[in-house]
């Protein structure tokens, strides 16, 4: 038993040292100097959106801005263990109440009643809109979706034959509720459900696009990506092909890149429909898959990992990220990895956070429970062994 114990421990050591060392190997360059925005910490808190972040404190939540002043006091979403609402053309969806009653279709998610709160704090559309508690509405082109049903107006009969349509900054509804389902406008544009099939509207509410299509999209860079069974296309705002070709599994462009599916491989074409990136990568688990798109020239990449045959099943690979050539350009060693933004990337390596440059070296070192994106200099953390603590907290660059 003794040699047991001790033969384990010294495995623990051998991979602890090796840990450390390969931690050290990766942080080579200059380290990026960095601090605590203030000295507050909270019980969760969200990236910045448009000047703001949520912070939960006492199971309520409330916002900072970038110098870390509370602008808003905590008051809204109690309960709400993430606050999934960010501020979106000045507004932000903002409900009083903690419940969650689910409607009478077990399917359907529960929900709560949704109103607007503005930058100062002040309500401007009082919570009385019934929506999905998981996903708050947000506006777009000045408008947000909302749902209303035809047969009560209480929280448990949201979704018994819901419609849905759009308020304005006033609260009421421009375009009236009668889509079977609708989307945020983008680019002027927001697809909606008629029936079992996916179009496009204006701001108006005018049918612009008939529906034909049988999933839902949205426009960038005047580019939608269309199904028609099973296969995706691209169409422009006139509802014309810009490619002939078909492409399954077709995702929106990101970085002028697209990502499609053949055979169960991923490859990457542009928005002539050329493929750029031939049909050979694997994408491990499915929602890898939904995290392979480009940004600043570099696409996340998960390999090792056989979905059909590795058990247990969420055990993933290690990642790494190609270029848009396709050629790996940091090998795949993390445990996860995000999208680059302004040179840098949030990863993680033995259950830490930490961020990384383009030649794959920790600029911070992995010592965060969790991290988020750097937005003008700023970042939302938790944990870490200078602060020795799973609080949320934000940390601004020297």
């Amino acid at each position: 038993m003794k040699k047991i114990s001790f033969l384990f421990i010294g495995i623990f050591l051998t991979i602890s040292i090796a840990q450390s060392q390969n931690i050290k190997a990766q942080s080579k360059t200059v380290a990026l100097q960095y601090k605590p925005l203030t000295n507050d910490t909270y019980d969760n808190a969200t990236d910045f959106y448009e000047g703001l972040a949520a912070v939960k404190i006492n199971n309520k939540w409330g916002f900072i801005d970038s110098s870390g002043k509370m602008v808003i006091e905590p008051q809204f979403n109690p309960g709400q263990a993430q606050f999934n609402s960010y501020f979106s053309e000045g507004l932000a969806a903002i409900n009083f109440t903690a419940a969650k009653t689910s409607v009478t279709n077990a399917n359907d998610p529960p929900n709560t009643q949704w109103g607007f709160a503005d930058k100062n704090g002040k309500v401007v559309i009082q919570p009385k809109f019934s929506g999905n508690y998981y996903a708050p509405p947000r506006f777009s082109n000045g408008l947000a979706v909302i749902g209303a049903s035809f047969i009560g107006t209480t929280i448990a009969t949201f979704g018994l034959r819901t419609k849905y349509g759009y308020i304005n900054k006033a609260g009421a509804f421009a375009i009236p509720a009668k889509f079977d389902e609708a989307s945020d406008f983008s680019e002027d544009l927001a697809s909606v459900r008629i029936g079992d099939k996916y179009g496009f509207i204006d701001t108006s509410g005018r049918v612009v696009i008939e529906p034909t299509y049988d999933s839902p999209s949205y426009f960038k860079d005047g580019i939608a990506i269309v199904e028609v069974n099973n296969v995706s296309f691209m169409i422009d705002k006139k509802n014309k092909k810009i490619v002939d070709k078909g492409f399954p599994g077709l995702s929106a462009f990101s970085d002028g890149l697209a990502r499609f599916e053949e055979n169960g491989k991923v490859g990457f074409i542009d928005k002539k429909g050329d493929v750029k990136i031939k049909p050979t990568l694997d994408f491990g688990l499915e929602k890898s898959k939904q995290m392979m798109y480009f940004s600043e020239g570099l696409c996340q990449i998960e390999l090792g990992k056989n979905p059909a045959t590795d058990s247990p099943s969420w055990i993933a690979g290690k990642f790494g990220y190609i270029n848009k050539e396709g050629k790996m350009v940091i090998n795949p060693q993390f445990d996860h990895v995000g999208p680059f933004k302004n040179g840098i990337a949030v990863a993680s390596m033995y259950g830490k956070y930490g961020y990384i440059n383009k030649s794959g070296e920790f600029v911070i070192p992995p010592i965060f429970a969790n991290a988020g994106y750097f937005v003008d200099g700023v970042a939302r953390v938790s944990g870490g062994s200078s602060f020795g603590d799973y609080k949320y907290r934000f940390i601004k660059l020297n």
